[in-house]
C-alpha cells in the first residue's frame, strides 16, 4: 500500500499539472478577441512592442469625428516576423501605415494584423490577399 501511494501521488500531481497547463496552451492560440470581419485601418505608428509571444504595433487612428483613437495590432511571434522580413527597426514612431486584419470584436480598437503597407509598399504580408498571419493557429 505504501508503494502504491508513493507512485500514485506523483502521477496524480503530474496529471493535474498537465490538465491545467493544457487549457492555458490551448487558450493562448485562440482568436476569441477578434471578429471574422477583415478591415483596413490607416494610422500613425506610436510604438512597437517586440517581445514574446507576439509583436504588437501601437498606432493612432482618426475616427469619423476627427478624434484620435489608440489602436493595438497583434502580429505573430518575433521569430516568425523576422522570417517574414520584419525587424525591430522596420516601423518607427510617426510612420504612416495601412493595416489590414481581423477587427476587434464589438468595435474594440484592436486588429489581428494580416498585412502592413507604408508609402504604398508592403512591409509584411500581402495586402491583396488574406495571408498567414490571421489564420487560426490551433
Amino acid at each position: 500500500m505504501r508503494t502504491l501511494l508513493r507512485l500514485g501521488t506523483p502521477a496524480l500531481a503530474m496529471f493535474a499539472v498537465f490538465a491545467v497547463l493544457g487549457g492555458v496552451v490551448s487558450a493562448h492560440h485562440g482568436r476569441a478577441g477578434y471578429s471574422n470581419e477583415v478591415s483596413t485601418v490607416k494610422g500613425t505608428v506610436t510604438g512597437v512592442q517586440w517581445k514574446n509571444p507576439h509583436v504588437f504595433v501601437e498606432f493612432d487612428v482618426k475616427d469619423d469625428n476627427g478624434n484620435i483613437v489608440h489602436w493595438l495590432g497583434e502580429l505573430s511571434s518575433p521569430s516568425t516576423m523576422l522570417a517574414a522580413g520584419m525587424s525591430r527597426t522596420t516601423l518607427k514612431a510617426g510612420d504612416e501605415i495601412v493595416i489590414k486584419g481581423k477587427a476587434g470584436q464589438n468595435g474594440a480598437p484592436l486588429t489581428l494584423i494580416d498585412s502592413i503597407t507604408r508609402d504604398g509598399k508592403p512591409i509584411v504580408g500581402d495586402p491583396n490577399s488574406e495571408g498567414r498571419f490571421i489564420q487560426n493557429t490551433r
